[in-house]
């Protein structure tokens, strides 16, 4: 998958969502996406490479791990970027 950061997706809900961050972790993708017309809906996602498909991640000790990933990535983008 080539999805990168403040690309435009369209999920399974039908639903428009903005790539916020995207980050590697333990050798998979993850992403930080959130809805555009509700900036609350947030989706935290992980590439799965068999399927070429994201999936939804539920794993609320996994996302408290992967939350300060995203925000060093996002913060070194915006740094990059001025």
């Amino acid at each position: 998958m080539n999805i990168e950061i403040k690309d435009v997706v369209t999920l399974s809900d039908d639903v428009r969502y903005v790539v916020v961050s995207k980050i590697n972790y333990k050798n998979n993708a993850y992403y930080y996406l959130t809805e555009i017309e509700n900036l609350a809906n947030i989706k935290f996602l992980v590439e799965n490479k068999d399927k070429n498909s994201l999936i939804e991640v539920e794993d609320k000790e996994l996302i408290q791990k992967l939350l300060p990933l995203f925000i060093k990535e996002t913060k070194e983008n915006l740094n990059s970027n001025f």
